[in-house]
C-alpha cells in the first residue's frame, strides 16, 4: 500500500516534471513504510551516526551539502570551501567509516551513474532516485507526458512493477542493516572511550569501571541482553587485551578504527576469497572431476577451463584483459557461466552458500587448473619463483611482467594477465595492492616489512589486500597488536618474507623443494633486524643536527653557575664606551680576562661574586666544539656509508656481481669552466683567451650531490653507476657519461640544470683511490651478503667521505658569531660561500623525510627505506604543529609489527607456525589445553560442547581435523543447514567446506571425562 502511495505521487511529479524546464529535479514524498521509506530512513541514520560525524568534524567537512557515488564508493563534499572528493583508496579514514553506510546507498542506487546529492528533505526523495529505485522512466517523451497527464485526469492508479534487487532490498536485508549499524556504534562508542583516557597519577587508566552504552540494535545487545558494559569486560569478550595506560588505550583505539571488513571482496567486485587453500585431495579431485565435464560439456580443447570462460566474454572485456587485469578477473568470475560453474562445484563440495561461494569456487577451480597440487606458494607458483635471484632489486610490477611473460608459455598471451591475477590473488597477494610506489624493490627491508603487513591482513580477511592501497596496507602495519590471535597471525606471516630478504640479501642459499628450516629463518631474522637497526640508527643520525658552539658554552655557563642568566646583555670594558655584551659572548669569543669587564647590573650578574669561580669552567669551548664537531662529521660519514651499503643491495643481482668482482673507483662530476678574460697587449680589438678560475669559481662547478662509479671488470669491459644519497637510489648508466655532450645531470646538482650550458661537456675527475679489493669467500654456509660485504663497506666509507668533505663549512654555521667576533673583520659572503659548498645543507632532512625535488611524500618511504605517512596524515600532524618527523613510525618492525619493535630473532623463530591458527598433533595436549588454545581466537563465543543441541546460525570455537591432514586447528565455526562451517569473525560471514571432524577434541575429552 506504502508503494503504492509512492507511485503515485512520482506520477504526479513525473507529469509536472514534464512541463518544467529548470534543471533542479523536484522530490516526491515517501513513505516510511514503503521500501524506499525503510532504506531511507536507514541511510539517515547511517549519516546521523556518531561515527560519521565524527569523522566528517575531523575532516572539516560541510555535511550540510554532500554528493554519494555508492557505486564508485565515493562521496563529495565541502572541506574549507574548496570541493574535495573522498575516497575508498585514500587516507582519510573514508573507508573505515563508511562500510555500513555504502551498503545502504548501494541497496538505493547500486548501479553506476546513480550518484545522488544528499541531504534530502523530511518525507522526501529526489525524483531520480525514486525513478531508479523502482525501475521507472524518468524523463518522459512528449507522448508519454501526454499519457501521464490523461491517466492523472481520469485518476488511474499507478503501480510499480515487483522492486528490483529484491534480495538486497528486503526487509530482511533491511534488518542486517539495522545489526551493523548498531555495531558500527558500539565499535564507534568504544572507539571514542579508549581515545578519551588520561593516565591518573600513577601513570594508570581504570577501564573496568569505565562504562558505554550498547546500542539496542547491535548483536552484542542480543547475545547479552545489558544496555551499557564496561570498557574492558568488551575487549575481553572480544579476545582484545586490556590496555592499563592512556598511551596503550589510544593505539588500541587506532586498531579498532581499521575497518578491514570493507576491503573484503564482494558479490559484485573486488576479487574473491581464495578457498583452494583450504580444500584437500578428495575435495580437489572432485572439483577436478566436475571442472573436466564442463571443458567437454563445452569443448575447450587444449585452452582448458580459462580460456573457455574467456571465450564467453564479450568483446570489451576481453579487450581489458591486458590493461586492468583485476577488472577482468571480476567479470570472469562473475559472468552466467562462470557462476553456474561454481555453483556445481559448490554443490559436490558441499562448500557454504554464500552471495560469494560461487565465484570463489570457480576461482579455486581456475586457480587450481593453471597450478596443480596441494598449496599455493610464491616460491613456486605454476613453475615460477617470484623470489628467484633475478628479481632482486626489480619492483613488483616488473616482478609480474616477468610472471606473466611466463605464463604465456601455457596459456598464451591473451590469457596470460589474467592468470597472473588469479594466481598472485591465490598464492602471492602483496604483488595485487594498489598503488605501490614504483621504487619498492624486492630484497628491501621495506619489501619484507610490507610483505608480513599483507599476510596479516590476508589472514584476518582473506581477498582484502587487492582492494587495499600501500598506504592503507601500512597504516593498518602502524597499528599495535591488540589481541593474542593476531600475534599468532604475525609468526605465520613472519616466514616467506623473513626467507624472501634472507634470499635476495645472499645471507641464506636457495634450497631445492624451498624448505626452509629453522636454521634459515634465524640467521635471516638476524641479518635483518642487524640491517634495520644500522638503517634506523643512520636516518637518526642524519637527522640530528650538529651542537652549537653557542649551545655547549651555554650549558657549561650552566653548570657551573645555575643561578645566573648567562645571556644577559650586561657586560662592558671599562675603558671604552661600547653596547653591553653577555657572558655567553664573552665565553664563547674567550679568553675570559676577568679584569677586563665590568658589570652594569649587579643583581643580574653579580661579576664580583662569580670572577673567582670563572677558573671552573672549561678554558677553552671552542676546543670542545671543534672536538664535538669532528664526532658529528665522523657519525654522518658512517650514516652515509650505511645508505651507501643499502642502496647496493637494491642493485639487480646482476650489478651486485659485476660490481662484486670488478675494480672500483669513484669520479667527482663537474661542469666546465668557460670565463675569459681579454688577452693582453694594445690591440684596438683585443681577443678573449679562457682564463683561471678562482676556488671560488671550481667549487660552485662541483656536483655535490652525486657520485659516479666506474666498474671494471675483466676484459676491458667497463660500466657506469650513478650514485645520488638524496634520491635513495644507484642509477645504472648507458656507457660513460662523458662520452655524451648536453649529458643530464640535474641530479648530480639537486635537481638544477641551471648554470649548465648547452654544447659543452661536463669535466670528470677521480676521486679517492681505485678498490682493487675483493671479499674473502665466506664459509660453506656463511654468505654474507652484499649490504654486509666488507669489500662494500670499504667502497662505501669512500663515498660517503666525498658526501662530508665540506662539512667543515658547516662547521662555520654551528659555530655561530658573537657580537664580539662582529666587531671583527669577519667576511659574510666568505661565509655564505662556505654552506653553498655542503650538499643537502638546505634539503638534507627533507630529503631523508622524502621530500625529493619538492614533491613531497612522493615515494611512500624514505631513502633509507623507513615508511613515511600518507600525505593527509602529514597534512594532520603539521596543522596539529607536529612536525613530519614525529609522525614517520619510529620504530621499525624488524619482521615482527608495530607494537614489538626489535625482537630477538630465536624468540620469533621459536614460536613460528606454533600460534592458534597453526594446527596441532598432539591430541592429548589439546584435550587437557584446549580451551586455552581457543582463548586465542577473537570473538566472545562458548566452546564446542558435544551434548549441547545447536540451531541454526550458532557459533562456537572448536578444532576440526583439515581433510587429508593430522593437524588439527582451531576454528570458530557457524551452524548451518545441519553443518559446521569455518566463521570470518570481522566479516561475520562462513566459508570454504564443511568442517571435516569439527568437535573431535571436545567429543574425546567428554569421553575421558565420563570415562
Amino acid at each position: 500500500m506504502a508503494d503504492a502511495q509512492v507511485a503515485q505521487s512520482y506520477a504526479k511529479a513525473l507529469a509536472t516534471r514534464s512541463y518544467q524546464t529548470s534543471a533542479v529535479q523536484p522530490n516526491v514524498p515517501v513513505s516510511p513504510a514503503s521500501t524506499l521509506g525503510r532504506w531511507r530512513t536507514q541511510l539517515d541514520n547511517a549519516f546521523n551516526s556518531s561515527g560519521f560525524l565524527t569523522w566528517s568534524k575531523e575532516q572539516g567537512l560541510d555535511t550540510r551539502d554532500l554528493r554519494l557515488d555508492p557505486a564508485r564508493g565515493e562521496l563529495l563534499g565541502y572541506v574549507g570551501g574548496k570541493i574535495r572528493l573522498f575516497s575508498l583508496r585514500d587516507d582519510s579514514g573514508w573507508s573505515d567509516v563508511s562500510r555500513a553506510l555504502l551498503s545502504i546507498a548501494k541497496a538505493i542506487a547500486p548501479l553506476p551513474q546513480q550518484a545522488f546529492n544528499y541531504p534530502w528533505r523530511e518525507g522526501e526523495v529526489p525524483l531520480y532516485t525514486v525513478g531508479r529505485f523502482y525501475n521507472e522512466p524518468i524523463d518522459l517523451t512528449p507522448a508519454q507526458a501526454v499519457l501521464y497527464r490523461r491517466k492523472l485526469a481520469q485518476k488511474t492508479r499507478f503501480e510499480f512493477a515487483p522492486v528490483a534487487h529484491a534480495s538486497e532490498r528486503s526487509v530482511e536485508a533491511s534488518a542486517r542493516q539495522q545489526v551493523l549499524l548498531g555495531d558500527e556504534a558500539n565499535r564507534h562508542a568504544l572507539i571514542a572511550a579508549l581515545k578519551s583516557q588520561v593516565d591518573d597519577a600513577d601513570g594508570k587508566i581504570d577501564l573496568e569501571h569505565l562504562k558505554i552504552p550498547i546500542d539496542p540494535r547491535s548483536r552484542r545487545f542480543a547475545s547479552e541482553h545489558l544496555r551499557e558494559m564496561s570498557v574492558a569486560q568488551i575487549l575481553r569478550q572480544d579476545g582484545n587485551k586490556v590496555p592499563t595506560t592512556g598511551a596503550q588505550a589510544r593505539g588500541v583505539a587506532r586498531s579498532l578504527a581499521f575497518d578491514l571488513a570493507h576491503r573484503a571482496p564482494r558479490a559484485d567486485a573486488g576479487g574473491a576469497r581464495s578457498v583452494v587453500g583450504v580444500l584437500g585431495p578428495t575435495s580437489l579431485r572432485k572439483m577436478g572431476a566436475v571442472v573436466g565435464e564442463w571443458e567437454r560439456r563445452h569443448e575447450t580443447g587444449a585452452g582448458g577451463l580459462l580460456q573457455g570462460l574467456i571465450s564467453m566474454l564479450p568483446d570489451a572485456a576481453r579487450k581489458a584483459i591486458s590493461g586492468s587485469p583485476s577488472s577482468a578477473m571480476d567479470l570472469l568470475i562473475r559472468s552466467p557461466e562462470a557462476l553456474s560453474l561454481g555453483k556445481d562445484i559448490q554443490k559436490k563440495l558441499k562448500i557454504v552458500d554464500t552471495p560469494t561461494s560461487a565465484m570463489e569456487c570457480v576461482m579455486a577451480a581456475l586457480v587450481q587448473a593453471l597450478d596443480p597440487g596441494i598449496g599455493k606458494s610464491p616460491f613456486n607458483l605454476a613453475g615460477y619463483n617470484l623470489y628467484q635471484k633475478d628479481n632482486v632489486g626489480a619492483s613488483p610490477a616488473q616482478i609480474v611482467r616477468r610472471f606473466t611473460t611466463h605464463l604465456e608459455r601455457k596459456v598464451g598471451v591473451e590469457a596470460a594477465p589474467l592468470a597472473a591475477q588469479l594466481l598472485l590473488s591465490a598464492g602471492a597477494p602483496e604483488f595485487l595492492v594498489k598503488d605501490i610506489p614504483p621504487n619498492l624493490v624486492y630484497g628491501s627491508h621495506t619489501w619484507a616489512n610490507y610483505s608480513i603487513e599483507v599476510s596479516r591482513i590476508e589472514q584476518q580477511v582473506c581477498g582484502a589486500p587487492a582492494n587495499m592501497t600501500f598506504s592503507q596496507v601500512m597504516a593498518f602495519g602502524d597499528t599495535p597488536l591488540i589481541s593474542l590471535e593476531s600475534e599468532d597471525q604475525l609468526s605465520v606471516a613472519l616466514h616467506d618474507p623473513i626467507i624472501a630478504w634472507g634470499l635476495a640479501n645472499g645471507v641464506i642459499e636457495s634450497r631445492t623443494e624451498h624448505a626452509y628450516g629453522y636454521e634459515d629463518v634465524k640467521r635471516s631474522q638476524e641479518a635483518l633486524n642487524k640491517q634495520q637497526k644500522e638503517l634506523a640508527w643512520a636516518r637518526k643520525a642524519l637527522l640530528t643536527p650538529a651542537t652549537t658552539r653557542e649551545s655547549l658554552a651555554l650549558a657549561e655557563l650552566k653548570r657551573v653557575f645555575p643561578n645566573i642568566d648567562p645571556t644577559k646583555k650586561v657586560l662592558q670594558a671599562p675603558w671604552v664606551k661600547h653596547d653591553p655584551v653577555s657572558l655567553l659572548d664573552v665565553y664563547m669569543t674567550g679568553p675570559i680576562e676577568p679584569k677586563k669587564w665590568m658589570s652594569l647590573n649587579g643583581s643580574e650578574l653579580p661579576w664580583a661574586a662569580i670572577e673567582s669561580r670563572l677558573s671552573e669552567l672549561t678554558a677553552d669551548i671552542n676546543t670542545v666544539f671543534s672536538e664535538k664537531f669532528q664526532e658529528h662529521k665522523k657519525t654522518h660519514q658512517s650514516a652515509w656509508a650505511i645508505q651507501f651499503k643499502y642502496q647496493l643491495s637494491l642493485l639487480p643481482m646482476a650489478d651486485q656481481e659485476r660490481i662484486k668482482k670488478s675494480n672500483v673507483s669513484f669520479i667527482e662530476v663537474s661542469r666546465p669552466f668557460l670565463g675569459t678574460e681579454l688577452e693582453p697587449g694594445f690591440s684596438l680589438y683585443p681577443g678573449r683567451r679562457p682564463r683561471t678560475p678562482t676556488a671560488r669559481e671550481l667549487e660552485a662547478l662541483k656536483g655535490k650531490h652525486g657520485l659516479l662509479m666506474k666498474v671494471e671488470e675483466g676484459g676491458g669491459q667497463v660500466g657506469y653507476y650513478s650514485y645520488f644519497p638524496g634520491l635513495g637510489k644507484i642509477v645504472k648508466e648507458e656507457g660513460f657519461p662523458g662520452d655524451h655532450v648536453n649529458t643530464n645531470d640535474g641530479d648530480y646538482f639537486g635537481g638544477s640544470t641551471q648554470g649548465r650550458v648547452p654544447g659543452t661537456y661536463n669535466v670528470y675527475k677521480q676521486y679517492g683511490n681505485t678498490s682493487l679489493d675483493r671479499d674473502v669467500p665466506e664459509r660453506t654456509g656463511k654468505t654474507a651478503g652484499t649490504y654486509f660485504s666488507a669489500r662494500n663497506g670499504d667502497l662505501a666509507a669512500t663515498a660517503a667521505s666525498f658526501f662530508i668533505r665540506d662539512y667543515e663549512a658547516l662547521k662555520v654555521k654551528a659555530a655561530g658569531v658573537t657580537e664580539l667576533e662582529n666587531g671583527k673583520a669577519y667576511d659574510q659572503k666568505l661565509k655564505d660561500f662556505f654552506l653553498s659548498l655542503i650538499p643537502f645543507y638546505d634539503g638534507i632532512q627533507d630529503a631523508i623525510k622524502g621530500n625529493v625535488s619538492g614533491a613531497v611524500l612522493n615515494l611512500g618511504f624514505d631513502m633509507l627505506g623507513f615508511f613515511l605517512p600518507g600525505l593527509n596524515a602529514a597534512r594532520k600532524s603539521l596543522k596539529a604543529g607536529q612536525s613530519v618527523v614525529n609522525i614517520i613510525k619510529a620504530s621499525v618492525f624488524a619482521g615482527v609489527g608495530a607494537s614489538v619493535g626489535y625482537t630477538d630473532a630465536a624468540n620469533i623463530v621459536k614460536n613460528l607456525n606454533r600460534g592458534a591458527g597453526a594446527g596441532y598433533k598432539d591430541l592429548k595436549y589439546l584435550i587437557e589445553h584446549g580451551d586455552e588454545v581457543l582463548s586465542r581466537l577473537k570473538g566472545h563465543y562458548r566452546t564446542y560442547e558435544v551434548t549441547r543441541v545447536y540451531k541454526e546460525g550458532d557459533i562456537v570455537k572448536g578444532f576440526y581435523r583439515a581433510e587429508g591432514g593430522e593437524r588439527l586447528t582451531p576454528v570458530v565455526a557457524v551452524f548451518k543447514k545441519g553443518a559446521w562451517y569455518a566463521y570470518n569473525v570481522l566479516t561475520s560471514t562462513p566459508f570454504g567446506p564443511q568442517l571435516a571432524q569439527f568437535g573431535i577434541v571436545s567429543a574425546l575429552g567428554s569421553a575421558k571425562t565420563n570415562a
